[in-house]
């Protein structure tokens, strides 16, 4: 059996970039990999952001669309990726997105960048 290790992405609100990137990172079906996200001050929804720029994608399915959970809800990732937040906390790797309005630009940024971020990571022993 293989041991499962997450990867939590974490965006300011939790409702948009980390879901995003969530949605693509399981997209990948990464063996003994997984994705959650959260924010570091959560919004009380999902943003309607996320599911538009997913909508048409083949990973639209995977958008969690529980409310948003803060950074202390979650148990301790393998990984943990911080997306346009300050340093007010540690992360592993930490990625400032060029595109900051929410458009096909910024979804394909995103995208691209966890699909990198994957093709670093061991397969779990």
């Amino acid at each position: 059996m293989t041991q499962q290790r997450t990867v939590l992405f974490v965006c300011p609100h939790g409702a948009g970039k980390s879901r995003i990137a969530a949605a693509w990172f399981n997209g990948l079906r990464l063996p003994g990999w997984t994705a959650l996200s959260a924010g570091v001050d959560p919004q009380t929804e999902v943003s309607l952001h996320a599911a538009r720029l997913l909508s048409g994608t083949p990973v639209r399915h995977l958008l969690d669309e529980a409310a948003p959970r803060p950074l202390s809800a979650v148990p301790a990732p393998e990984l943990l990726v911080a997306i346009d937040c300050a340093d007010r906390f540690t992360a592993e790797v930490r990625w400032t997105l060029e595109c900051q309005s929410f458009d096909e630009q910024m979804c394909g940024e995103i995208h691209d960048r966890v699909r990198a971020l994957a093709a670093t990571l061991a397969p779990p022993s």
